[in-house]
């Protein structure tokens, strides 16, 4: 069955179980940590109107007739339960740092919030959890973990209004190659705690090639109303739209080194967006990867670098500070409750967004109406939600049954999804990867120099064990947030090790879907603005930016200031650009710029001599040469 029959079979029997399920007197709500005021939903008048629009009539769709219709007008079954009015309602699908945003923001609104979460707890990649050491136990981030000063602003304002206090911490990084055969740390000595580096032609190359990376790659951040490539003093050949660039096709256009890709600038692509090393390399859209990596300060050469911070005692404290300081009777919590269908009202319609879901605890649909839904899943989740995919005449082509027929054939012929939305949203994937909290330092660098926050661990030939995505990723929380190793042992979090740590060392296993980017879903993010609050329904997540924390909380914030009018304690940061559109070079820039120009000049002659046949053959056997004595040396302790 194709996607198209896999939405139509999952919408029809939905919308047949809504029309026959009878609801226990409870309301059919999922576990809560608030109290729901019980409720026979589907014997409301309200909802039998809201049923009532899937027979209307086919009516023209105007762009601008099926914009938003939040806080201006509010559904019959909001307005109204036994004749008493209450407040409008809003479902928020996913209880990340997304939709925890959305919540909080409208915290002080008129309106009733509901959360929607399909496990048993709140948080999503907010998970703070037990690690146990002989008597001691302390709680451990194995989800969202750091914060910077720089990129941060809507959050660390937020944390400061609920009152939850984050201290600095360190963020380092280090690779380790092969089961300790390459090491190296951006930390202090750990560039060369491998002595052997010293003589590595290649490591000397990726140093180099760091250096001019971080100074040539800011070319590529034009302004957003340039179309061209600015290339800020260097070079203007291979004049390229930076926005249909990947960085493989910049790191080839440019000549960077092997060394650079393989012991730079992949494992740090891999480990900071949990994407595979080729896609990290070949696919990422390179304008991207490059502000990114600027607006967080990873690519100053010379400035100094914005503190980064840490929860002391987890991230969870502040999903804790939003549910207990939410007003009383306005937040509800549905935990175990996996969202099966948002029904929006055809054009024009006031009848609100129907959100039906399965309990887990009884296994059976139950639905509400809304006065606007807010989807703060993955956006690859989003269209399997919408229910009535494509219009009458494709729902036709695609049903299986009479019975089918003949539902579709009494339901109106408005497409509600449209083909713009169906654009927007299959542009967003997701990677999943599997996570650990254990002890076992296996899963670190061999030498303990080289030992950072962020470890990231890679096989030249990867093993059968290896995760499918490729990453392997260890996060000292020792370093991050300052667990003591001497009380606690080691606290360590592997992402998709290549084999999995000691059991009786292991806490707890966890599995994280984050975005994958590539050049449709960046322009696909472009194109959200246009869709927002259609028929009552908006979109938020950390994929409509970035990927971090700071994106999917500020998402949901923005999503409730823009479609629900609500107000924040401060005003709103568009962190997109928290350093500028560009950066402006000083005179230091330009004259190290120019020394990298005259050094890439000088070893792409040298390459080009080495690469002559005599030569190259009397450097293959110098270098086998002193790999050996590297070897030996390294054998009888020297190094």
């Amino acid at each position: 069955m194709n996607l198209r029959g896999h939405y139509m079979i999952n919408y029809i029997c939905t919308v047949m179980l809504l029309r026959t399920t009878v609801l226990p007197s409870s309301g059919g709500m999922c576990s809560s940590d608030n109290t729901i005021p019980k409720r026979e939903m589907f014997s409301k008048p309200g909802f039998t109107r809201q049923m009532n629009f899937f027979r209307r009539s086919n009516q023209a769709e105007s762009p601008n007739s099926a914009r938003k219709r939040s806080g201006s007008k509010m559904s019959p079954a909001a307005r109204e339960t036994s004749g008493e009015k209450t407040r409008p309602k809003v479902a928020i699908v996913g209880s990340g740092c997304a939709g925890l945003g959305a919540a909080w923001a409208l915290k002080d609104s008129d309106y009733e919030v509901h959360i929607f979460e399909k496990s048993s707890k709140l948080g999503g990649h907010t998970n703070t959890q037990p690690f146990r050491h002989g008597d001691d136990q302390v709680p451990v981030d194995t989800g969202f973990i750091v914060m910077n000063t720089a990129t941060y602003p809507n959050f660390i304002r937020f944390l400061k209004e609920v009152g939850v206090d984050p201290v600095e911490t360190q963020m380092t990084f280090g690779v380790s190659r092969d089961r300790g055969k390459f090491e190296w740390s951006g930390e202090g000595h750990g560039i060369f705690a491998q002595r052997r580096n010293l003589f590595r032609l290649r490591h000397w190359r990726m140093i180099f090639d760091i250096v001019r990376f971080n100074q040539f790659a800011l070319d590529l951040l034009a302004d957003e109303d340039d179309d061209g490539v600015d290339r800020l003093g260097s070079p203007p050949k291979y004049r390229k739209f930076a926005a249909d660039m990947s960085i493989g096709e910049y790191l080839d256009r440019e000549g960077y080194s092997q060394a650079f890709r393989d012991d730079y600038l992949i494992p740090m692509t891999a480990a900071v967006w949990s994407t595979s090393p080729d896609k990290a390399s070949l696919e990422f859209p390179a304008a991207t990867l490059i502000r990114f990596m600027w607006n967080h300060h990873l690519l100053s050469t010379l400035a100094a670098r914005p503190p980064w911070l840490t929860i002391p005692g987890g991230s969870q404290r502040y999903i804790d500070a939003i549910v207990s300081q939410y007003p009383k009777d306005k937040l509800h919590i549905h935990t175990s409750c996996e969202v099966a269908n948002i029904l929006r009202p055809t054009p024009g319609s006031d009848s609100g967004v129907t959100v039906s879901w399965i309990n887990a605890k009884t296994n059976r649909i139950e639905g509400d109406v809304f006065e606007h839904a807010i989807l703060a899943c993955h956006g690859d989740e989003v269209l399997p939600l919408l229910a009535k995919h494509g219009t009458q005449q494709k729902q036709l082509q695609e049903a299986t049954s009479k019975e089918q027929e003949r539902f579709i054939k009494s339901a109106s012929g408005v497409p509600y999804v449209s083909q713009e939305e169906l654009d927007i949203f299959n542009a967003f994937e997701t990677t999943e990867n599997v996570c650990y909290l254990h002890s076992d330092l296996s899963l670190m660098p061999k030498r303990r120099a080289v030992w950072t926050a962020w470890n990231y661990l890679v096989s030249s030939t990867p093993s059968k064990l290896s995760h499918p995505a490729g990453v392997s990723l260890t996060y000292c929380m020792n370093i991050l947030q300052h667990l003591p190793e001497k009380v606690y042992g080691p606290v360590l979090v592997t992402m998709n090790p290549d084999h999995p740590p000691e059991p009786k060392l292991t806490q707890g296993k966890f599995l994280y879907r984050h975005p994958l980017y590539t050049s449709a879903s960046v322009a696909a993010q472009k194109r959200l603005d246009a869709i927002q609050g259609e028929r009552g329904v908006s979109y938020c997540g950390a994929w409509t930016k970035y990927g971090f924390h700071e994106d999917g909380f500020s998402s949901g914030l923005r999503v409730a200031i823009e479609q629900l009018d609500a107000k924040l304690p401060f005003p709103f940061v568009d962190s997109t650009f928290s350093r500028g559109h560009r950066p402006m070079l000083e005179w230091r820039d330009y004259v190290l710029r120019l020394f990298l120009l005259v050094a890439v000049f000088w070893i792409r002659t040298v390459e080009w001599a080495i690469g002559l046949p005599g030569i190259a053959l009397l450097v293959r056997l110098l270098e086998a040469l002193v790999h050996t004595v590297l070897d030996l040396a390294e054998f009888v302790g020297l190094l």
